[in-house]
């Protein structure tokens, strides 16, 4: 029989919820990837978004009349006449471990009379954010912001990067002379995809580059673009290279529209070599109109998944599939950061010998959990730490076969 050691060591924080699942699997046409690790996944069946590893909003009205098969609730988003944003909030931001690439997946289905902002702009939905900014940054001006969304119907991807303008040379197009620049707007085009926008906000300038998919996709008559029935989108978007200090125009952004590819460029700049060690680790849900909502409309999301790279999955339809491929899944520790209890789960698919230990900075074993032959099965162990010290924690799944898997949990006392 196999022995499993998931051994709890001092390191890095992170506030990563739910499964972290290495899987490889076939990926299709129009992309290039075959190794995926699932980030997070919220299936918004309950508002208790901050066991799940959400923060900051931590609000959201879940309704059970609206939900794709084989769900029970989604997310309402409900847009009050001349409001901003959703009546009752929305989860906020979740964090998960960095990456060069993040890849998207959700349901989404709108009232039938959705008509969004009815500007060129806006409603924002789904972001992303990186290392370079703080994880309760806003959105609107950073080092980098990406942006899912659609406008009047049409998909889009888009992403800004303020903080990184040159306000001494606004217009002028500094791609070839440094790398202290902005890719997004306001300093020049640094792929061949247009200058971005730029304009004067306060006394400083806002910037901002979509590419747009050709045509309406969320249309008002029915059909197969209907608004007013589910749809599956995905998006991708990964950061360009940075050769001889200088940023490479081979970045990534994909949209996918149930399956059918919508966008699709591998020449983009997302970054200069001024951020060469910027990576995503920061998701954010922030539905929003600036000029407010022209009516009452909702929109309603369902099954949600955040992973390096396409696994084209919904949490229910493919997570036992995505687990099942594998001999063993270590879940995140939940809550996570936590007082003094926690949970670490895990998933054996066949009997094995498992060991759970804990061990402090040292490597010093400090308790065990369990110990002993187990069949195959799911198993939570409740770790109440006692009079153990603070700290920023690691644990690691070791394999008799020498597969190990590390995640990160934070004691605070």
């Amino acid at each position: 029989m196999e022995t499993i050691k998931i051994v709890v060591l001092l390191a890095t924080l992170s506030l990563t919820q739910t499964a972290l699942t290495q899987v490889k699997k076939s990926t299709g046409n129009n992309t290039n990837i075959a190794d995926a690790i699932i980030l997070f996944q919220e299936n918004f069946e309950d508002i208790d978004f901050a066991s799940r590893g959400w923060y900051d909003a931590l609000r959201g009205k879940i309704t059970s009349s609206e939900h794709i098969e084989g769900s029970t609730a989604s997310l309402e988003c409900r847009f009050l006449l001349g409001e901003r944003g959703c009546e009752g909030g929305s989860p906020g931001r979740h964090l998960f471990d960095e990456t060069d690439e993040v890849y998207l997946s959700y349901y989404v289905k709108y009232s039938s009379n959705y008509t969004g902002s009815n500007k060129p702009y806006h409603p924002h939905e789904f972001h992303f954010l990186t290392t370079e900014n703080g994880i309760y940054v806003g959105p609107a001006r950073t080092h980098l912001t990406t942006y899912i969304e659609h406008n009047e119907g049409t998909p889009l991807l888009a992403i800004q990067d303020g903080q990184n303008i040159d306000e001494s040379y606004i217009g002028v197009d500094l791609t070839n002379i440094t790398e202290k620049r902005a890719v997004a707007g306001c300093n020049g085009d640094s792929d061949g995809y247009g200058a971005g926008d730029c304009y004067l906000n306060g006394a400083v300038h806002f910037n901002g580059k979509a590419w747009k998919a050709d045509s309406i996709y969320f249309q008002d008559e029915s059909g197969q673009y209907y608004k007013n029935d589910w749809h599956f989108i995905e998006a991708y978007f990964k950061l360009n290279s940075i050769s001889e200090g200088k940023g490479i125009p081979d970045g990534i952004v994909r949209y996918w529209y149930d399956g059918e590819i919508l966008i699709n460029h591998d020449d983009v700049m997302l970054r200069t070599e001024e951020h060469s060690n910027m990576k995503f680790n920061q998701f954010l849900m922030a539905p929003y109109i600036g000029d407010g909502s022209p009516v009452e409309q909702i929109m309603w999301v369902d099954d949600l998944t955040v992973a390096t790279s396409r696994v084209i999955t919904s949490i229910r339809d493919n997570l036992s599939k995505l687990t099942s491929d594998t001999e063993f899944v270590l879940f995140q520790n939940y809550p996570n950061p936590f007082n003094r209890q926690t949970t670490i789960s895990y998933q054996l698919s066949t009997s094995s010998n498992v060991e759970l230990t804990v061990s402090n900075v040292t490597g010093q074993k400090v308790a065990t959990l369990a110990l002993g032959q187990q069949p195959a099965g799911n198993y939570n162990y409740k770790w109440d730490t006692g009079d153990l010290a603070g700290g920023i924690y690691l644990y690691r799944l070791i394999t008799g076969d020498g597969f190990t898997q590390t995640k990160k949990l934070l004691l605070l006392k």
